[in-house]
């Protein structure tokens, strides 16, 4: 008789965790129908970046896994493709125009601007930059970026 009641209790227990566990979200996480939790987030956390936007993926004509900067459908905006981690991009963190050289020079984050690991994955990430108001228009710039020399087409 006694085993039949130590099999009930841990029953009981047992469903009794499996029911205060349900709601949760993650370990530690809050029970997403209570009205004071907190949204979960997964952003990555705010790097200093001099784009107007970014978002995954990478424009139909860009191919190859090399950063590469486009003309935008503004004149006025480039996009910058670039790879790396999901869930710490790469971004560009400055934009400069030399007069004297007629070079956009880009300057790109790196993952030591994240205070937390890094997906090991390999994807590309477009921002969209504005360009300095010394600078032309988009089409026919020499940009350097990530050691690299590209033209806008």
């Amino acid at each position: 008789m006694r085993t039949s009641h130590v099999t009930t209790l841990t029953t009981v227990a047992l469903m009794a965790l499996l029911v205060g566990c349900a709601g949760s979200t993650e370990p530690g996480g809050s029970d997403e129908t209570s009205p004071s939790a907190a949204p979960s987030t997964t952003e990555a956390p705010a790097v200093p970046s001099v784009a107007e936007t970014s978002f995954p993926g990478a424009p139909g004509d860009v191919t190859g896994e090399e950063v590469a900067v486009v003309a935008d459908t503004d004149p006025r905006q480039v996009q910058v493709v670039t790879y790396g981690s999901s869930t710490c991009p790469v971004l560009p963190t400055a934009i400069t125009w030399d007069d004297s050289t007629e070079v956009l020079s880009i300057t790109l984050s790196g993952p030591e601007l994240y205070d937390r690991p890094c997906t090991m994955d390999f994807v590309p990430t477009t921002s969209v930059v504005a360009l300095p108001e010394d600078a032309p228009d988009a089409a026919g710039l020499t940009v350097e970026v990530a050691g690299r020399s590209l033209v806008v087409g």
